[in-house]
């Protein structure tokens, strides 16, 4: 199996070369990726809860869908495979609603950020644990509990309440 690629960028998000994805967390090559979150029809968030052998934030919440942007794909390209690799879904109406700036607060990448809507009921990715709808009053009082979330969750979460 060929091992899957990232696009490395600048400053200025502009392709500069390519890297492996596996330990690309282990550089400070700079990368892309996407998070989705998904809403059913009450309003509710599909989130995510990653896999204990996951390379990077086992057992954490996370967005409805999130990945790196493969090689040669534009953002949106990113975001509808991780749609149907992570949520079964095909086709989701995505809005892109804003993007963040690689930091060390985003693991060094740009983080595209989309929302969607659907009737659809997710299906769990193989390695994630479960997938479950939430509203964000559960979400507040689960991180102000023991509750543990990937940070870029934390930071989008908390972008989407001021602006939408």
């Amino acid at each position: 199996m060929e091992e899957e690629m990232v696009d490395v960028v600048d400053n200025d998000d502009r392709v500069v070369g390519k890297a492996p994805r596996k330990g690309i967390h282990k550089t400070d090559l700079m990368h892309r990726s996407v998070h989705i979150f998904l809403f059913d029809p009450e309003g509710r968030i599909w989130l995510e809860r990653r896999a204990d052998n996951t390379d990077t934030f086992p057992d954490h919440y996370s967005s409805s869908a999130a990945g790196h942007v493969s090689h040669g794909e534009s953002y949106l390209q990113g975001a509808e495979r991780e749609a149907l690799e992570e949520l079964g879904i095909n086709g989701l109406r995505l809005e892109q609603k804003h993007k963040l700036t690689a930091s060390k607060d985003t693991s060094n990448e740009f983080v595209m950020f989309y929302t969607a809507k659907s009737e659809a009921i997710p299906v769990a990715h193989e390695n994630t644990k479960n997938l479950q709808a939430f509203t964000i009053e559960q979400i507040e009082g689960m991180r102000a509990g023991e509750e543990k979330f990937v940070p870029i969750f934390l930071i989008l979460f908390d972008w989407y309440k001021k602006n939408v």
